[in-house]
């Protein structure tokens, strides 16, 4: 068994209740897919392709996480997945809003900068604080700024 700490992410309510309810009302039109008439083939095969477009999000919701492992800092979400150079990375902020490719569900995150990359990456582990201490253990040249209270 690894001994690589998996931070899971932090979820704020506003993109849990949109990821949900969004599922929700897509699964309910699969529901009333299956309940109308027409040839039950036909309804289940429509059902079926509803229903998994409206997994797609839960997926991402439920699958977010970071990690770090052989001089790569990883970043998952969903089928989404994305390695980072533990040496290209130049600064880590404390921040509740950037821009960048988001792995966030939550406004109280980080955000990578990335040596090569005009965008970042946005995360946010429920632990930032141990997050970034493993971080600035495996990155020599990590500048760390804390723009958020919290």
């Amino acid at each position: 068994m690894s001994d690589t700490e998996i931070y899971r992410s932090r979820y704020d309510v506003r993109p849990t209740i949109f990821i949900w309810g969004t599922s929700l009302l897509i699964w309910f039109f699969g529901y009333c897919i299956i309940i109308s008439s027409g040839p039950l083939g036909e309804r289940l095969f429509g059902a079926s392709i509803v229903f998994l477009i409206g997994s797609v999000a839960p997926w991402l919701w439920l699958d977010t996480s970071y990690w770090i492992a052989k001089e790569t800092l990883h970043l998952k979400s969903g089928m989404f997945h994305k390695e980072l150079k533990l040496s290209d990375i130049r600064e880590v902020r404390f921040t509740k809003q950037r821009g960048g490719c988001s792995f966030a569900f939550s406004r109280q995150g980080l955000y990578i900068e990335v040596e090569g990359s005009d965008r970042g990456f946005r995360i946010s582990p429920k632990d930032r604080e141990a997050f970034v201490k493993e971080l600035e253990k495996e990155c020599d040249d990590l500048t760390v700024v804390k723009e958020d209270s919290k």
